[in-house]
């Protein structure tokens, strides 16, 4: 019997896997083979590790990495049970979540029974008190430090504003855009990222005039090469549940103008320049600083690094496994 099925969304979830397991736990990430604990890294595998829990009868640990407030709102979750193997919803009649109301009622019902659940901040850990109304662990989780770190590579000239994101209302390139058309500076804007949002970005950029290079194809290797081209990476998002953005480009010795929102302040510490959303002469001073600023060090981020994210991890675990 595995000590932990690990259920993960996506590779980045798994970065420490391999790291807990020279530690000393058997670890499965596929499967059904009986294991001592179940650990959900994302809502979106939380109902497959339930019903894998509820099936081995195993205690469960769900990371919920944000609840967003577009989503949730200030609604409340619909009446969940789970009867019989099947999950039976009761959508509210009024004051429901905001969008997804079934997911989030899920989710919600999952957290509650499950043995613990972890967040990734204290924002993260704040939300799920508020929206879900349950206490939460804050465990922080890692940046990918095998892959970003400093390289001797030729900055970009002019200078590159770069910023690496999903392209969602929330993750708020706009103002990448408005700040490189205002700062009086000859630089160009790279945006690396898909979604809904790039149609919209594209024609912003031509509004304004602003040199900018639409990454939608970029491959790991491509994201690591334009963090050490860029100038500056901007982070101008209005919601984060952990803010990695910040970190991959501190990691890779670039600096850093981010939102002033509560994860990046947590997690990025002195080590960037900060602008007060919606301020656009805030946002021009802080990334024309960040443009003057010498690398941060990247020995700021050791307690976000694979190997210390591993070691919380392990801590936790083991004493759950005991």
């Amino acid at each position: 019997m595995n000590d932990i099925r690990w259920f993960a969304p996506n590779p980045y979830t798994t970065l420490v896997v391999s790291e807990l397991r020279r530690r000393g736990l058997s670890i499965d990430l596929e499967g059904q083979g009986a294991a001592r604990l179940a650990l959900a890294m994302s809502g979106t595998v939380a109902e497959k590790a339930w019903r894998y829990a509820v099936t081995h009868d195993c205690p469960l640990i769900v990371f919920i990495w944000d609840l967003p407030p577009d989503r949730t709102g200030a609604g409340s979750h619909d009446p969940v049970w789970w009867l019989g193997g099947r999950f039976f919803h009761l959508p509210r009649p009024v004051g429901g979540f905001a969008r997804r109301r079934r997911y989030y009622s899920r989710l919600r019902y999952i957290a509650a029974h499950a043995e613990e659940v972890w967040v990734p901040s204290e924002m993260t850990s704040s939300s799920v008190l508020s929206r879900f109304g349950l206490a939460s662990r804050r465990v922080p989780y890692c940046y990918d430090s095998e892959r970003f770190r400093p390289a001797a590579t030729l900055r970009d000239e002019p200078p590159t504003l770069l910023t690496v994101s999903r392209m969602e209302t929330h993750k708020n390139q706009a103002a990448t855009l408005r700040a490189a058309a205002r700062l009086g500076r000859d630089v160009q804007v790279r945006l690396i990222g898909r979604g809904p949002e790039c149609g919209r970005l594209e024609r912003l950029a031509s509004s304004l005039s602003v040199r900018c290079r639409f990454d939608q194809q970029a491959t790991d290797t491509d994201v690591v090469d334009a963090y050490h081209r860029a100038r500056v990476a901007v982070c101008p998002s209005r919601f984060e549940g952990f803010g990695l953005t910040p970190l991959e480009a501190m990691a890779s010795g670039t600096p850093v103008a981010a939102s002033d929102i509560p994860p990046h302040r947590e997690f990025g510490g002195a080590a960037a320049t900060y602008f007060p959303l919606d301020d656009d002469d805030a946002l021009v001073t802080a990334v024309a600083a960040a443009l003057d600023s010498t690398a941060p060090n990247p020995a700021m981020l050791r307690d976000l690094s694979i190997p210390a994210a591993a070691e919380r991890f392990q801590a936790l675990l083991r004493a759950l496994l005991r």
